[in-house]
């Protein structure tokens, strides 16, 4: 797949709870990010969606709430890989969370 977004994406590592199904965050940017499942998710394109990101237990970050358009979606061997943009956060301090995340991941 091709790259279209304006700047390239981190890789990183957190849990993420999406319609009670668990996930992992992968890769992520101030805009967005990617999470891969083992369950396909009901949601098409287009569609928002809220959810929580769990923070590895040693960044010492709470877990935020996030809401963002689900852009695209693919299936890579057992997993299923979908691109995130977010449009909104539960809190201000969520927001700040998410930053701190994608500063962290930066550095791995």
């Amino acid at each position: 797949m091709s790259e279209h977004r304006m700047e390239p994406r981190n890789q990183g590592y957190a849990k993420v709870i999406m319609d009670s199904l668990p996930g992992y965050l992968r890769n992520l940017t101030d805009e967005g990010c990617k999470i891969v499942t083992i369950s396909a998710l009901p949601h098409s394109i287009g569609e928002s969606l809220t959810f929580q990101i769990l923070p590895d237990e040693t960044s010492g970050l709470d877990r935020i709430t996030v809401t963002a358009e689900l852009r695209w979606k693919k299936k890579d061997g057992p997993y299923f890989v979908y691109g995130f943009q977010i449009s909104s956060y539960a809190t201000e301090n969520d927001s700040e969370i998410y930053h701190k995340l994608v500063t962290q991941y930066a550095r791995s």
